[in-house]
């Protein structure tokens, strides 16, 4: 995540100072290697990892960072609008763009939503863009040398979808069916989830972003997982088995059949229509927040 942070050095606790996450303020007790203790202004005191609580500090730092490009990108918006050709940028989604087809759907190009996301993603490191999805009304984002390469069969991408009545974006990766090449992005993107930080991290991010996690196609499984504080649960159940570590609940799925697994925001047409171009900003928000999860699949082999 560290290569992703386009401003600031790597972030370092030191004992003794202080420092502020979701819950407040609060003071760094001991560190013992990856280990810590850390203690908020109520009192309450927990043993977390050096790892995790740097997730979040660069989280913090990223939306930051987020919020004032935004903040300069307003202040020039009348300029820019001045200038722009009818139909060259992305102004926003229009009703006629909720469709199962991929006819007359522009959204889906660079010069539209696809570019207006990908103007955004800011990484020192990785170079990102945009394709339309093949017979899908969909867009997909990576780092193009990753996605080119021929070495890599069903890479990890960020996508945005818009059906009849939804428009949905975030993390999508894929398990081919038996039968197919297996997917070296699905093998690292599950071996890094079955670390219960890296659960604990996803799903707070789920938590606080209003993510759901599916399958796409609904071809191992058909309902929706959301994140609770202690697991994730399948939505609508009550029962003792429905909960549990995202990757033990993967493992009970059918491992046979083609997954398409989806980790995203989803919104209303109505809502996706009202807000405008700033759904644009809306997407690349959460990419950036889910950085770390497309690092781990695309790149930790």
């Amino acid at each position: 995540m560290e290569d992703f942070m386009e401003e600031g050095q790597p972030i370092e606790f030191v004992v003794g100072e202080t420092y502020e996450n979701e819950k407040g303020l609060f003071e760094v007790l001991s560190i013992q290697r990856d280990a810590m203790v850390i203690k908020w202004e109520s009192g309450e005191s927990i043993e977390t990892t050096v790892s995790f609580q740097r997730r979040i500090q660069e989280r913090r730092r990223w939306e930051r960072q987020m919020r004032e490009k935004k903040a300069a990108a307003s202040s020039s918006k009348a300029r820019r609008a001045a200038g722009r050709k009818p139909g060259s940028t992305f102004e926003g989604f229009h009703p006629e763009d909720f469709k199962k087809t991929i006819s007359r759907t522009p959204w889906r190009s660079r010069s539209q939503f696809g570019g207006a996301v990908t103007s955004r993603l800011q990484s020192s490191r990785l170079k990102f863009n945009s394709w339309a999805a093949k017979r899908r009304n969909e867009v997909h984002w990576a780092d193009s040398n990753h996605w080119k390469t021929k070495s890599v069969d069903y890479p990890a991408k960020f996508f945005a979808r818009a059906d009849l009545d939804t428009l949905a974006w975030g993390f999508y990766i894929e398990r081919p069916e038996t039968g197919r090449n297996a997917s070296p992005d699905w093998q690292t993107f599950l071996t890094w989830l079955r670390n219960d930080d890296n659960d604990n991290w996803l799903r707070e991010v789920a938590r606080e972003q209003g993510l759901v996690v599916y399958d796409a196609h609904q071809r191992s499984f058909g309902g929706l997982l959301e994140p609770q504080e202690e697991q994730w649960r399948v939505s609508n159940s009550t029962g003792s088995d429905a909960g549990g570590r995202l990757a033990a609940i993967i493992d009970s799925w059918p491992s046979e059949t083609w997954l398409d697994l989806m980790i995203a925001k989803r919104i209303s047409k109505d809502e996706a229509l009202e807000r405008g171009q700033e759904v644009a900003a809306d997407a690349a928000l959460l990419f950036g927040h889910l950085f770390p999860l497309y690092e781990a699949a695309a790149f930790s082999s």
